[in-house]
């Protein structure tokens, strides 16, 4: 499978592309980034991308970038149902997903796949549903060999209208789980950049449209009821008691402009996990590693004194 090539892509050295196959026969793409060892440089280990709804592998090939240079080996995912992964719904705009639990079995597959090529240890990076994902991956045990987890505005509690809970109760019981949910886009529409919920940074706001654009079948519409409930099933299955199990490093990050992902979600989790670093960055909208460059470099401040204390130097 073909990436989509653009000056960040083709700056990635040795970049592959495999498919792998999951939970019901479907298939996600991943790619993976070979760490850089020429000059003296040390392998510290593997960074395990696990992005948003919406996103996919050419999205991150900057975040893929800053990590190979901070000594890592790098895999990313076409999450379950998007990108260039097999959709899972007729139609395919739909934003739909299937599982969350399947979701989570996959990225720990596509882990699996890259066993031999992904040195320890291995740090799991998660942006907004990617977040979710990972969380639940972790809690199920279902994701090889991570030791470290790091979360940028996880998806752990959705912004929505208070009535959208009972709205996808009565879908779902009339077998609509894979209907777009009430008022979203069904189809893909380039934002503007005025106003938008993700990014103060033009530059990698308009990257994302021309990639969409570039690329048709990386387009996707608004989530499905299915989605919405799994997602709402997920954020109260992360009880205290199932938290508490979870001992590994953990730092979580949010925005302070956040208007997508709840973070007083990141706050309740924080407090529960055992070993769990809350950070905020200022000013922030959610896209935190695609944010304007001051911005992001806060938040790799984070992420590199984070790294400091789990992973060797």
């Amino acid at each position: 499978m073909d990436l989509v090539r653009d000056a960040l892509v083709d700056a990635l050295k040795g970049i592959e592309v495999l498919r792998v196959e999951g939970p019901g026969g479907r298939h996600v793409r991943a790619a993976f980034v070979p760490a850089q060892t020429g000059r003296g440089k040390k392998v510290r280990g593997s960074v395990i991308l696990s992005p948003g709804r919406t996103e996919f592998i050419e999205k991150y090939a900057d975040v893929a970038a800053a990590f190979v240079q901070r000594g890592f080996a790098v895999a990313i995912i076409d999450q379950r149902g998007q990108g260039l992964s097999d959709r899972l719904a007729p139609d395919p705009m739909a934003g739909h997903l299937d599982s969350y639990a399947d979701a989570a079995v996959h990225l720990g597959q596509v882990i699996a796949a890259l066993d031999a090529r992904l040195p320890g240890p291995r740090v799991l990076v998660g942006h907004s549903m990617g977040g979710a994902i990972g969380l639940e991956g972790l809690l199920n045990e279902a994701l090889p060999g991570i030791t470290a987890a790091a979360f940028s505005a996880p998806m752990w509690g959705l912004v929505v209208p208070p009535w959208a809970r009972l709205s996808v109760r009565v879908m779902m019981a009339v077998g609509q789980g894979e209907a777009f949910a009430p008022t979203v886009p069904r189809v893909w529409r380039p934002d503007p950049f005025d106003g938008n919920a993700v990014t103060h940074d033009p530059v990698a706001f308009a990257r994302n449209n021309a990639l969409f654009q570039m690329e048709p079948r990386l387009q996707i519409g608004g989530v499905t009821n299915g989605w919405l409930d799994g997602a709402f099933k997920l954020f109260d299955s992360f009880t205290a008691d199932r938290l508490a199990r979870l001992t590994l490093p953990v730092l979580v990050m949010s925005a302070e402009a956040e208007t997508v992902v709840d973070n007083t979600s990141h706050a309740r989790i924080s407090g529960q996990l055992p070993h769990a670093t809350w950070r905020t960055v200022p000013g922030a909208k959610h896209e935190l590693l695609h944010e304007r460059p001051d911005l992001r470099a806060q938040t790799f401040a984070h992420l590199d004194a984070w790294l400091d204390e789990v992973v060797a130097a």
